[in-house]
Formats: structure tokens, sequence, C-alpha cells
């Protein structure tokens, strides 16, 4: 690894030239010019990971023409190396061999490995099952079960909408295809719908394979799912869906990202399209489609502009089933459309089609940085919102929801905290309302 800071330091002494004068740059230049050719590459320190694992990663290093590239592939080779998650310490050494072949110098290469522990216990806070809602998880981990990265962890969660909840996961990474893995879930869950006051009580499994492809990430997912919906004071049409229900659907989904931050964006786009078959079994059948976009963008005067659109259709199939309301679509909320409570538009019974559009301002806090490091954290925007949820095409395009307003956003390690005072402008009777201060807490919003 020390190979790859001091190609960094050359790379940048070579950059400005600091502490060199001309002849000692031009004579740099020509060191790490001089062609080399890479005899081998020694691996050491490999206990339970299989050695034809990390070969491939350590092939590009014999491409090395000269030293400059070596060192360059080397920072490229350990960062590779790293994001197995195998190893805990990866260190690459070159060695001059002291011959030549072909007037050109032959190089040995030495990567020494030791291995990450294979048992990790540890807990953590996290809120990426939905907005506002903070998770507290508790897991274990094993690594390399068989010699090829593979891993089991259990996890137990205990949150705000999961009242509790616990998971067994096994992932297996597949080195035939580039980012790819193959995953089985087996996971119970009890959550608290505070929308509309009732629970549900989950049991299920599935099979996920996950690969790159058209510029993104795509998923590809098998489940099983065995519900039951139950509760306390809710309306009749939500009372009349108690009890049990069994989903087996087919699941794809697709999403790129080029933002430069992924709370906080001031540049690039993210794209997420998702399909749903269910049907195969059980009383769950329908076809269901969700797309989300964000576009953001620099200004002038150190302000961004981001544009979000949102929009989702369910499509029930067959006379005799039909779609509960765990799969419905709400909308409204500090991460939808502000100035709402969550979920305050159409609840409680949600609707089979919904779309939703934000338009915002953002701009850094006017003092620096430096002071107290808010700055670095803290961005002030302005906003409007606008959606509308249904069961038919008319209800969506009639009488819109509309909100605008301002407020503070504060990146808080691996959260976006909101903090805005939102006006409704445009509302309906049965909605919920929240005129004035809103507080959200989350990953994705509008």
């Amino acid at each position: 690894y020390g190979v790859k800071k001091w190609y960094k330091a050359v790379v940048s002494t070579q950059s400005t030239g600091e502490g060199l004068d001309k002849d000692q740059r031009s004579t740099l230049l020509k060191i790490l010019k001089h062609n080399i050719r890479v005899k081998s590459v020694k691996i050491d320190g490999l206990r339970r990971v299989k050695e034809d694992i990390i070969v491939p990663h350590l092939k590009p290093l014999l491409k090395a023409k000269n030293l400059m590239s070596l060192l360059g592939q080397v920072g490229k080779t350990h960062d590779t190396l790293d994001l197995l998650d195998a190893f805990e310490k990866i260190d690459i050494s070159i060695e001059h061999s002291g011959k030549k072949r072909g007037g050109v110098n032959e190089v040995a290469l030495r990567v020494a490995v030791s291995e990450a522990s294979r048992h990790t216990f540890g807990m953590n806070v996290n809120s990426d099952r939905g907005l506002n809602d903070g998770n507290f998880n508790m897991y274990g981990l094993v690594r390399n079960l068989f010699g090829r990265l593979e891993s089991l962890k259990v996890n137990y969660v205990k949150g705000t909408k999961i009242s509790d909840g616990c998971s067994v996961v096994f992932n297996k990474p597949l080195f035939s295809q580039k980012n790819s893995d193959f995953k089985i879930i087996l996971a119970k869950e009890n959550m608290l719908n505070r929308t509309a006051n009732f629970m549900t009580s989950d049991v299920k499994s599935n099979m996920t394979y996950q690969f790159p492809m058209l510029g993104g990430k795509n998923q590809l997912q098998a489940e099983a799912l065995w519900q039951q919906i139950h509760g306390g004071r809710v309306p009749m049409k939500i009372r009349e869906e108690f009890g049990h229900h069994l989903k087996c659907a087919l699941r794809h989904m697709y999403v790129r990202d080029t933002r430069d931050d992924l709370l906080v964006p001031t540049q690039g786009s993210r794209h997420m399209f998702e399909t749903e078959l269910a049907g195969f079994l059980g009383d769950v059948n329908h076809v269901k489609v969700s797309a989300e976009s964000q576009f953001n963008a620099r200004l002038i005067l150190g302000y961004s502009a981001a544009l979000s659109i949102r929009a989702g259709m369910i499509h029930e199939l067959g006379d005799n089933r039909r779609t509960w309301i765990t799969d419905k679509f709400f909308c409204g909320g500090p991460g939808s459309v502000r100035g709402f409570y969550e979920d305050g538009i159409g609840r409680p019974l949600g609707g089979t089609i919904h779309w939703g559009a934000g338009f915002s301002f953002t701009r850094n806090l006017p003092f620096s940085p430096h002071i107290w490091g808010l700055g670095k954290y803290m961005r002030v925007h302005h906003f409007a919102n606008a959606g509308n949820v249904g069961s038919c095409k008319d209800e969506l395009i009639k009488d819109p929801r509309v909100s605008v307003g301002s407020g503070l956003i504060m990146k808080i390690a691996n959260f976006r905290m909101e903090i805005n005072y939102a006006v409704p402008i445009r509302h309906q009777p049965d909605d919920v309302v929240n005129h004035g201060l809103q507080f959200g807490i989350g990953i994705n919003f509008m």
C-alpha cells in the first residue's frame, strides 16, 4: 500500500513541481517512463481464500510497460482487493530482479495480505427502510464460508416502523461477471403502519441476483411472502383485508446513479425503474410498475437545482384476485409532497396509481465552512412540490396537491435531515395537512 501512497506523491510532485528544480523533474519523468516488464507476482498470506479468487484481479499488473503505469495499476489493484471485504491488510511491493531481457528491466511483485476475521459482530443505526424511519440493528457476520468469499449474516432490527424483525442472508459473489452476486434471504418482520393504524406480520423468502448492465445496477428477485394484516381501530375497508395472505412475485429493478453525492447532490442524475409481476400462487395478482428520476445541475453563485419526478401504477389481473393495501401507493410527507403529513394524501386507503414532482434550489450557507464545520454539512433550499394519488387517471389530473416552502438540509453520517417551513397551496378536505414546520430524516427525498 506504500507504493500506492508513493505513486500519489510522485504524481502530485510531477504536476506541481514542488521541491524539485527543472533538472530533477526531468530526471524523475525519465525514471517513471523507463520501460519495465513484470516477471512474476507472488501472493503471501492466504489461508482460507482460494488463490484463483484474487488471481484475476492481479492480471492487469502484468500488462504494465513502465514504472508510471505500474504504480497506477498497483493503486487500482489495491482498491479492487479491498472491495472484496476479505482482507484486513494489503501490501503490494515492487522488487527489482536485477535482470534485463531485451534491454528491459524485469521486476517482481509481492502481494502480502492478512485475511479479515471470519466472525464479526456489530450494531448500527440506519434509515434505509424509509423516511423518518430510524432502525437499530444488531448483526453477526461469518465471512468466507467455503473459501470463495461466501458470507452468512444474521440480523435483528428494532425501529420506528419495523417494530421488530430478524433476517438471515446468504451471499455468494459471482466471479464470472464483475460486480455480480447471488443472495438468499429468509426474514420475519412485524411492521406498524402509523398512517392507518394497522400492523403486518411478514414471513418471506427471496432469491436475488444482482448484476451490472446498461450502465447501472440490475436486480432480479423471486419472492414468496406470507403476510398477516391485523390491528386496532381502522376503517371498514381496511378491516375487510384483515387476515392471512400469500404473495408470490417476480421483480426487476434497474438503478443508474451518477450523482456526486447520494444525500445532498449538486450535479448528476439518478434513475430507478421497478417492475413486479405477482400472481403465480396466493391471492395477489397484479403488475406493478414504479419509476423515479432526479436531475441535478450546478448554477451560478453557488446554487444548484434539482428536478425530481415519480410515478407508479398497479394493474390488477384476474377477476377473483386483488391488490391489498400493503402494495398500494401513498403520497405526501417530508420525502415527497412536503406540507402534508406522511401519507397524508389518499389516506387511509391509498391508490393504484400516483405521481409526484419536485423542483428545488439549494445553496451552501452564507458563512465559511470552517466556522464550526457547519457549512460543509448544511445547505439552505427552496422547493415546490406537487403530486396526487388515486384509482384512475381522472383522479390524478383532477385537483393535484401543491406546496411550496424553504428549509435547511443537514448531512449527518449516512442520513439526510431536513427542517422545512412548508405551505400547502392546493389541498383537499380529506388530506392531512402540515402547514408550518416539518421535520424529515432519511435517504431518498423528492
